[in-house]
């Protein structure tokens, strides 16, 4: 496949702060510790409101460049910030990653390594949950068109079958690798997605343009999950998660689809009691959604 390299290759990791102080030093230093030196770290700050970017400067290491936005631009135009930095530099390619991860220090090199053995465009690797390293956050995902549309990616992952490489329909943006020649083919996230579901419309695009997505069991890294919206299933992911899912609904399916899905979304969480007291949230980002305008895509200048 065009663009893909050797583990000479530098490569070229794009990562959005926010509010992100309390990840940052493990992510750092796994990067820092990598037995390959040629990475470059493109750091975009959306306004972090506590010391994440003294954190980062204090490293004091050229291969890290960091961009400070005077105002939090949400992660799918943050990132793409990154994108065309590091491409106007020459990246060939590029990782998405999450700043609340930390990682083996072979993982870049590993990661490289099997991309280059598998011809891989689009790569992903085995995600497993900091605070509990024997459970899978990210072990192969799917998009499931039913009752609701779900991108599912907590795929249990099977210690006993050793390296697995698979073809997969949905990656996180979590941990996510790309050849600029798939940049220039489907172009960048939709920077009409705040945060949440920029990457299952990336990969729904992928899909159309019968690009595949390549999922490894190894390497793997660890992610603590949803940090800087405190939490999954907190008052701020809610909103920001349905919010975006109106907005992927509308893009895809048009409104008919949409707002068939909203009343089936609204029954489910009627029907479960625990989620009661949340439900003026829910519907409030569900209005939000089907209410924001959705920009033009996205392309590498």
């Amino acid at each position: 496949m065009n663009g893909v390299g050797a583990t000479t290759t530098t490569i070229h990791l794009i990562t959005v702060v926010y509010k992100s102080e309390a990840g940052l030093p493990a992510f750092l230093d796994s990067l820092q510790a990598q037995d390959m030196c040629n990475w470059r770290l493109y750091v975009i700050d959306n306004a972090s409101p506590d010391a994440s970017i003294d954190s980062i400067a204090a490293r004091a290491d050229p291969r890290i460049i960091l961009h400070r936005n005077a105002t939090n631009l949400g992660f799918a135009k943050a990132a793409n910030q990154g994108l065309r930095v590091a491409a106007a530099e020459g990246g060939e390619f590029f990782l998405l990653i999450n700043n609340d991860t930390a990682f083996g220090p072979d993982f870049l090199r590993r990661l490289l390594t099997v991309r280059a053995e598998l011809g891989a465009e689009v790569i992903a690797p085995r995600i497993m949950r900091l605070e509990n390293p024997e459970l899978c956050w990210y072990a192969g995902g799917s998009l499931q068109d039913g009752w609701l549309f779900l991108n599912i990616h907590h795929h249990k992952h099977d210690p006993n079958a050793g390296p697995v490489a698979m073809r997969v329909d949905f990656a996180s943006g979590c941990c996510l690798g790309i050849d600029r020649n798939v940049l220039g083919q489907v172009g960048l996230l939709d920077e009409s997605f705040f945060v949440y579901w920029e990457d299952t419309d990336f990969c729904m695009r992928l899909k159309t343009l019968g690009i595949p997505i390549l999922y490894v069991s190894e390497p793997s890294l660890l992610h603590a999950g949803a940090a800087s919206t405190g939490g999954e299933f907190s008052p701020a992911y809610m909103q920001l998660y349905y919010r975006s899912y109106m907005q992927l609904l509308r893009k895809h399916f048009g409104w008919r689809r949409t707002l068939r899905i909203t009343l089936r979304l609204l029954l489910r969480e009627f029907g479960r009691p625990a989620r009661n007291r949340q439900m003026r949230i829910l519907a409030g980002a569900l209005v939000l959604g089907l209410a924001a305008r959705l920009v033009p895509q996205a392309h590498l200048d």
